[in-house]
């Protein structure tokens, strides 16, 4: 049913709801608006395509393929690995949650805390990656220029994300896999997209390197629009987002397009995206405190949950919607 439901389109430039801080030769497209999926599963559930990553906690945890770091909480090797890897800060991190979710009976309560962050990874005097996340990470796209959709669901409650005008927390990254070669190895880099939480709304931060081998780690260039919105609104419930993305590190050929409860937010075309790999980017989903982000007074908590990365030619909007959808 919902495939030929009517796609609503209105003109690009009436896109109000979107700061925009990049170039004037970005392009934006008409939006398309699509219903919420539900949150109570129903007898005739919409055929999706076979995702490349997707998780919704039913096993009451989780299962990767590398254990990394020091904290695996959660971790449970009967379950599918539906993730890579993960990254968590400390014990806290992960708690499969009964009583906040969007479908189904569990999802992920991922827990940052403040204080001193770095005493739990390695050194207890140097703040470590993993010292500043709570993160789960999916699959790589087949190639750097794949066309990929992302669909996910996050509860922001509102004493778990209490945020200063300066903080952004990142809670969603595409990532690139740095390159061995016989140059030696990349360090690890920016993420060619990030979506970070602010006073203000939802940033969208993205950047570019074609060069095949580097060893900065800021890339060769990179942009960030803000979808302004009453961040308010946005919290003590579930909120689902859509992100399509095509990635090209060499040319403006890529675009991101995402979608926020059912509602178009963002359509940036003739955009250079992603680095120059091997390997495709890959999905990061949960709290990633980057910066001074990690100087935080307070803890940071939020739910996750419905979990989709997909990659197909015939691939949709539904294929990764959160919540029911009936055929």
């Amino acid at each position: 049913m919902y495939r030929d439901i009517l796609v609503l389109f209105v003109l690009a430039l009436a896109l109000s709801a979107c700061a925009n801080t990049e170039k004037s030769k970005t392009t934006e497209l008409p939006k398309q608006h699509y219903p919420v999926g539900a949150s109570v599963a129903g007898t005739d559930p919409l055929v999706r395509i076979s995702p490349l990553s997707s998780e919704s906690f039913e096993g009451g945890g989780w299962n990767a393929g590398r254990l990394y770091a020091t904290y695996h909480p959660g971790y449970d090797e009967s379950l599918p690995k539906n993730f890579r890897f993960t990254q968590f800060q400390g014990p806290h991190s992960f708690v499969a949650e009964r009583n906040i979710t969007r479908l189904g009976n569990y999802s992920a309560r991922l827990h940052w805390k403040h204080g001193n962050p770095a005493k739990w990874n390695r050194d207890p005097n140097k703040l470590d990656n993993e010292d500043r996340k709570a993160m789960l990470h999916g699959s790589n796209a087949s190639s750097i220029t794949a066309t990929v959709w992302h669909g996910f669901s996050v509860y922001f409650p509102s004493d778990g994300t209490e945020l200063s005008d300066s903080q952004d927390p990142l809670f969603f990254q595409l990532h690139g896999a740095p390159d061995t070669t016989k140059e030696g190895k990349e360090p690890g880099r920016n993420p060619p997209l990030a979506l970070t939480i602010t006073n203000k709304g939802f940033d969208v931060g993205y950047g570019w390197d074609a060069r095949k081998f580097a060893k900065d780690t800021g890339g060769q260039g990179r942009n960030k629009f803000t979808v302004p919105l009453d961040i308010s609104k946005y919290k003590d419930r579930w909120v689902d987002f859509v992100i399509q993305v095509r990635a090209n590190p060499f040319a403006e050929k890529g675009f991101i397009k995402m979608w926020i409860d059912g509602k178009q937010v963002a359509s940036r075309i003739n955009i250079q995206l992603g680095y120059n790999d091997d390997k495709g980017l890959y999905p990061s989903w949960g709290w990633y405190q980057t910066g001074k982000n990690a100087e935080r007074d307070s803890d940071m908590i939020l739910y996750l949950d419905e979990i989709r990365h997909v990659e197909h030619l015939d691939a949709d909007y539904y294929d990764v919607a959160p919540g029911y959808f009936a055929k």
